[in-house]
């Protein structure tokens, strides 16, 4: 974004209170109050009570109604995280290739079409939804929270909560499309959060820049700081990214996903040496570890990469020949051969 859009967006977010003009007298809607949410909450409750014994369907029958219709499956869901988890592993990519522009123009691109694949499964899974009690209950409570946040002129209430019920007002809708028009996505909140003038601000007097308690922050205003306050984990860190990292949220994201994976890798690690011992620094020699049998995986994770190759390699050996000594088994041959050539090589160099 310009300079002039992330700062116009920026203030609508402080602010977080827009304007429209009906019959030439304008009004606005302002941020509503912790009561006003409690009572949008009460609200919210009392309709699905009043509509239990609708014919109108809940969102539990839906995903069962969906489930048996193919609309949306267990299966869906399986592939719907493995989706996710093949964008997290193209992130972690983008990052470790960062510096190779040819690589990343790729990666983004493949990013962006997993991205596309994630979204449109997702509206298929909520394909029912708008035809639930939660969707009709949860469009009055956002009816009921934009009708009583509407002020003159004057800053006078034009609609009282307990009048609610009583009014068709047209206002509502408007504010309705007003707020919609002026959505700020999370990628623009991002940017925000990491530039200028926000950045200097938040620096000076964190969340205390909107003017009221965190608890009567709106939603796009926490969303704000918390990822300022992500941004000041990462400049903070000793492992902080390039700047150009940080400007780029998808490559940011992998090197969030490159530090937690780590960061469980040490744990593990940690657990296993607490289960069994520190093993580490035994010269690659073998060893064997008597354990209870739920400790089975545990222990055969403790091999690195080239212990998962020997064990794979044995396994196929002996799936093919039956029984074999161990002194027969190919890697232990190859080591022996390697162990005599480096003893004949130690006895040319002495004579």
């Amino acid at each position: 974004m310009e300079y002039i859009d992330i700062e116009n967006k920026l203030y609508q977010i402080i602010s977080s209170t827009y304007y429209i003009t009906y019959q030439r007298q304008e009004y606005k809607s302002i941020p509503n109050s912790i009561d006003d949410r409690n009572r949008a909450s009460i609200l919210y409750q009392e309709i699905l009570d009043d509509i239990k014994y609708d014919d109108m369907i809940s969102w539990e029958q839906a995903k069962i109604i969906s489930q048996r219709l193919g609309i949306w499956t267990s299966e869906n869901d399986n592939a719907l995280q493995s989706l996710s988890n093949m964008l997290d592993n193209l992130k972690l990519e983008l990052f470790l290739n960062h510096y190779n522009p040819t690589k990343v123009k790729k990666l983004e691109k493949q990013i962006a079409s997993l991205k596309k694949g994630i979204e449109k499964s997702n509206d298929n899974k909520y394909t029912l939804y708008a035809h639930t009690k939660e969707y009709y209950a949860s469009n009055i409570k956002k009816d009921f929270l934009i009708g009583i946040s509407i002020r003159d002129k004057n800053d006078k209430k034009i609609i009282l909560p307990e009048d609610f019920w009583l009014c068709n007002n047209p206002l509502i809708e408007m504010f309705h499309s007003v707020i919609n028009r002026g959505y700020i996505s999370v990628a623009e909140i991002r940017e925000i959060a990491r530039s200028e003038p926000w950045r200097s601000m938040w620096l000076a007097q964190k969340g205390d820049s909107f003017g009221v308690k965190s608890v009567e922050w709106t939603e796009t205003q926490r969303l704000l700081v918390s990822f300022s306050r992500m941004y000041d984990n990462v400049y903070e860190s000793m492992d902080c990214p390039p700047d150009e990292v940080i400007a780029n949220d998808d490559m940011l994201d992998g090197w969030f996903i490159k530090q937690s994976r780590e960061r469980k890798e040490k744990q593990k690690e940690k657990s296993l040496e607490d289960k069994f011992g520190n093993f580490k620094d035994k010269d690659g020699q073998e060893l064997f570890i008597a354990v209870r049998p739920e400790d089975i995986t545990d222990v055969y994770n403790m091999n690195d990469a080239k212990g998962m190759s020997t064990i794979k390699s044995r396994n196929k050996q002996i799936k093919e020949q039956g029984e074999v000594k161990h002194a027969h088994l190919r890697d232990v041959q190859m080591d022996l051969h390697m162990q005599k050539t480096q003893e004949m090589r130690e006895t040319m160099r002495r004579r």
